[in-house]
């Protein structure tokens, strides 16, 4: 009976074994929007005879797929026999002049303790300000899968039942990746411009903002079947140095949103 009892306690599974414990490479760091890439990497103090994954969760102010994108998968293994794993993103570097931006990671496992758990990337913008060479527009849009959004200038635009029929391309800003800026510049002839904004390829709804100086500002969306496609903003008569919304003579300059822009179905050529 006693060897029966000591048999049943040698079998018994011990609940108390004690989880590795993992530690960040950098819980806070700077980078420039032209590093290119950035990382954090999760190191264990010995390898384990079991593969040990960690789980990262995103969040602060720059937008996945628009600011950066991540390079690796979100769920981290680091493999039996090995001590770490690395979490690596792409930065995007722009021309868009916005405020510094934060990617905040946050990390969790049920197999590693983490003497750390979140770690802050702050990206640093890079862009000057063109502002007082003309009017730029910037385009921005939410986070989601990645897609590639356009902006284009052209004149001679020529508009039937609210639809673009016809227009002339002057110049263009497209990235495959990241957000977009364009400038008609004061040293364009005077005349009447149109900003487009085409959904050039994705596979889901994007929600964008246009901007242009204090001129104009508009909030749209593209739905998935929308790819291909764009909407004309316009037109914006340039006089000088002075920009303005729509047609009239008195017309002028609008900080508010623009009335629904033209719809213009069909590629655009980059």
């Amino acid at each position: 009976m006693a060897c029966v009892m000591l048999s049943a306690i040698s079998c018994k599974k011990d609940d108390t074994a004690t989880l590795p414990t993992a530690s960040l490479s950098a819980t806070s760091q700077t980078v420039s929007e032209s590093a290119g890439t950035a990382s954090i990497t999760v190191t264990l103090p010995s390898t384990q005879s079991t593969d040990v994954t960690i789980k990262a969760t995103l969040g602060g102010t720059a937008i996945l797929n628009g600011d950066y994108q991540l390079s690796t998968d979100t769920t981290l293994t680091i493999a039996a026999g090995s001590t770490s794993a690395t979490l690596t993103f792409e930065i995007f570097d722009d021309e868009v002049v916005e405020s510094d931006k934060t990617i905040i990671v946050s990390f969790s496992s049920s197999h590693a303790s983490l003497t750390n758990s979140t770690a802050t990337i702050t990206i640093t913008d890079n862009d000057t300000d063109q502002s007082s060479s003309g009017l730029v527009s910037e385009l921005t849009w939410d986070a989601g899968t990645l897609v590639d959004m356009d902006l284009y200038l052209a004149n001679n635009v020529t508009i039937s039942d609210n639809s673009v029929t016809d227009y002339n391309l002057l110049s263009g800003s497209t990235n495959n990746t990241g957000f977009e800026s364009l400038l008609l510049s004061n040293d364009l002839d005077d005349g009447e411009y149109y900003v487009l904004v085409y959904y050039a390829s994705g596979s889901r709804e994007v929600t964008y903002t246009l901007t242009g100086n204090t001129v104009y500002e508009d909030t749209y969306n593209f739905t998935a079947d929308e790819e291909g496609g764009a909407y004309f903003y316009g037109p914006f008569t340039k006089s000088g140095t002075a920009y303005s919304v729509g047609r009239a003579a008195n017309s002028v300059l609008w900080n508010v949103k623009l009335v629904e822009p033209h719809w213009h179905k069909g590629k655009i050529a980059k």
